[in-house]
């Protein structure tokens, strides 16, 4: 049986506009991740070229303890950009992710690493979203059309709260780098036979610094991305049936 002492883990938090999060996130999470004594684990905070302090603060977390290291953009690349460079560049066998936002509660962690030993994948859903109504609404529109249109068994596919086995990103190659890319990379894992349990978690609201999602721009973008992936999928199928 796996059990903690077995375990190493890649951690890391996409931040933008979090000077005031970044530092609970990263303080709760080396509490917890110390706690468990893992085999090993790293913390990467991915600074997405933001315009407040968050790049100083993210330094001054580095600075602080000896597993955590700062990635910095010198311009904003995107939340999906960023999203693949954490994923991409795990050097761990499980890889957390978990936004800068702190609207979740790192002590969840603890149960998401106790289930390791029977999945690919830990996949977390918010029992109860602290947005606003027109979020809400955005976010039940999209899964549903998520379910219809790719058949996914998700409830919540885009809850920033998952551990995946590294592997997977060694054997995919996802084209969409914006909005869209933590559904692509859960439809190609589903496609690949990896087998996910689902964890409910609490969502907690944004206290602190600007959330960026939703907006028409990228709801516009996210539908493109949803047709090319689905003319994708429907080519690499077509492809593998023809081998």
């Amino acid at each position: 049986m796996i059990t903690n002492k077995d375990i190493t883990l890649s951690v890391f938090f996409p931040a933008y506009f979090d000077e005031k999060n970044i530092n609970k996130v990263v303080d709760k999470a080396v509490t917890v991740l110390e706690d468990m004594k893992l085999k090993d684990y790293e913390i990467t905070i991915i600074e997405d070229g933001s315009p407040d302090n968050t790049a100083e603060v993210a330094d001054g977390l580095a600075a602080k303890y000896p597993k955590v290291k700062v990635v910095h953009h010198k311009t904003n690349k995107g939340y999906g950009a960023t999203l693949w460079e954490g994923f991409s560049t795990a050097r761990f066998e499980y890889v957390f992710y978990t936004d800068g936002d702190n609207q979740f509660d790192l002590d969840e962690l603890r149960k998401f690493v106790a289930l390791i030993p029977y999945s690919d994948m830990i996949v977390g859903y918010r029992k109860k979203k602290q947005y606003s109504t027109y979020r809400k609404l955005t976010s039940f529109v999209y899964n549903f059309v998520l379910k219809l249109i790719f058949n996914t068994d998700y409830i919540d596919i885009d809850c920033a709260f998952k551990i995946i086995k590294t592997d997977l990103f060694k054997k995919i190659k996802v084209n969409t780098k914006d909005a869209f890319i933590d559904a692509e990379i859960m439809i190609r894992a589903s496609l690949l036979g990896y087998t996910f349990t689902e964890v409910g978690v609490r969502h907690l609201p944004r206290v602190d610094g600007v959330s960026t999602a939703a907006r028409p721009s990228i709801i516009f973008r996210t539908i493109r991305e949803i047709i090319a992936f689905k003319k994708e999928i429907k080519k690499e199928l077509l492809e593998r049936r023809a081998k």
